[in-house]
């Protein structure tokens, strides 16, 4: 069976089954740097334990995710070089700054997360250990940010060297190793990414404390999770509107720099500058989408508001047939924005009910609803990522906005050119499959279990003299600056 399978699309399938499960380490990884920094914050502030309680459980689940999250990075960084052999050498050429500038971000990440959790109780100043969570946060999202600038300069690689001389005689000249770091794409993949991240990775947790909440025994390990569930539930509420309003930047950011994608995405069979309909689900069938679901107008209302839908939507028969996406690109772009939808009305309902003083948060059926959610939330990440990666197949590079320069040649470099042809990615990929089905459920359930209150009484207690080594401070009249023991 393997045997029939190409090594591009072995190769392909492969990493984005690895990435797909990198993903979830990250995206939880973010959720529970963004957690014990807003949880520890209100602690101190207003001296409540069970926020202090929370920020300590929530930062020994995120050495753990930490640590297997950094084992996973290693181990898609060699992939990179065993199946992309090719595609690495123009990276290690053009584009390896944003890779390097993303050690110094894991650096910070590790070296602030071990003060954090090892180093608590050696703090005189509360406040100076709260520092340290920044740390953590910028160098968590610091990560995830110079990664998405390596996927923004695939997707539109301007000016960073001279593409149409490397397509021509496959000499890499005019390097620009800056360059990677703001793309035309750069700004809308990054305001798309930290919305849509942020926004999973609180549904993640905001599952797991429902949960928890409703097994609750005592109504001092209610009142943790109950902390937990109105940080975590203020940042979905606002964040699903960032997700909405970010992706459809990102859709109007394709439309100009990527349209043969914004065409593959939306349907578009053939160029217009009135009236493009809105397609929802369906396929190509001989060139023509069939079994769709027409919404008269809506696209170019929605690409073009301020002209009364009056602009240009570009279409695939601008393109030869080799170079377009997968067809599927299409339904899982609908799915992706139908699951939002979902998310967005349940989040309303939600507040709803807050302002009118109902209490979502202690309701059992919003609460199981709310687990419900978070494991939507998770497949909608997952969907809008193979949404945006299968929609750059089959270039592995493609071309500066305006085009590579040659005609007829419309991306810099396909998976075929990039992947290896080594038999040796066929066994690899077997282990890699085997590897994550093994350390994923792992990694969840010790993340987990660390933050379950084995013993509500000491937990507290430990929250208590945080408090009160604050309080003493202050009465001494200690400076602020007052560092560690």
């Amino acid at each position: 069976m393997i045997a029939m399978v190409s090594y591009p699309v072995w190769d392909s399938a492969m990493f984005a089954y690895t990435i797909s499960s990198h993903i979830l380490l990250v995206t939880l990884t973010l959720g529970l740097a963004l957690l014990i920094t807003i949880s520890e914050f209100i602690g101190i502030k207003y001296k409540n334990r069970y926020f202090l309680t929370l920020a300590r459980k929530a930062s020994t689940a995120l050495v753990i995710n930490f640590a297997v999250g950094t084992a996973s990075g290693i181990f898609m960084a060699v992939e990179l070089y065993l199946f992309w052999p090719e595609f690495m050498k123009v990276v290690g050429a053009v584009a390896m700054s944003a890779f390097y500038a993303e050690v110094f971000a894991f650096l910070l990440e590790s070296i602030t997360l071990m003060m954090y959790v090892y180093f608590w109780d050696n703090f005189k100043n509360r406040w100076n250990h709260w520092l340290t969570s920044i740390g953590v946060l910028i160098g968590t999202g610091g990560s995830a940010a110079l990664i998405t600038d390596v996927n923004a300069w695939m997707n539109t690689p301007e000016g960073s060297f001279n593409i149409p001389y490397y397509l021509k005689t496959g000499l890499i000249t005019d390097v620009n190793p800056w360059k990677v770091f703001w793309e035309p794409s750069t700004f809308a993949e990054q305001f798309h990414m930290y919305a849509v991240e942020y926004f999973a990775g609180s549904m993640m947790l905001l599952g797991y404390f429902a949960y928890k909440y409703l097994r609750s025994n005592t109504n001092d390990e209610r009142l943790v999770y109950r902390a937990g569930l109105s940080i975590l539930s203020v940042i979905a509420a606002i964040d699903i509107i960032i997700v909405g309003a970010s992706g459809s930047n990102e859709l109007d950011t394709l439309l100009v720099v990527e349209p043969l994608k914004y065409a593959a995405l939306e349907q578009d069979m053939v160029p217009v500058t009135y009236g493009a309909p809105e397609h929802i689900f369906g396929v190509i069938i001989n060139g023509h989408p069939a079994y769709y679901v027409n919404l008269p107008l809506a696209q170019s209302l929605l690409a073009y508001p301020f002209t009364f839908g009056h602009g240009y939507i570009p279409g695939l028969s601008s393109y030869p047939s080799t170079v377009w996406p997968p067809s599927f690109v299409h339904d899982t772009l609908d799915l992706m924005v139908g699951f939002g939808v979902l998310m967005g009305f349940f989040w309303l309902i939600v507040v709803i009910m807050y302002f009118l003083k109902k209490d979502p948060l202690s309701r059992p059926l919003i609460l199981k609803l709310t687990m419900a959610v978070a494991v939507l939330g998770v497949l909608t990440m997952e969907d809008g990522w193979y949404t945006a990666e299968v929609g750059r197949v089959p270039f592995i590079i493609k071309a500066p906005v305006g085009g590579t320069g040659i005609p007829g040649v419309y991306g810099v470099m396909t998976i075929g050119q990039a992947a290896s042809t080594s038999p040796v990615v066929f066994p690899l990929g077997i282990a890699i499959i085997i590897f994550y089905i093994v350390l994923l459920p792992l990694t969840f359930y010790y993340a987990f279990k660390v933050m379950r209150l084995s013993n509500i009484d000491d937990d507290l207690k430990m929250a208590e003299d945080d408090i009160k080594i604050e309080e003493e401070r202050k009465n001494r009249g200690v400076p602020t600056k007052a560092g560690m023991r």
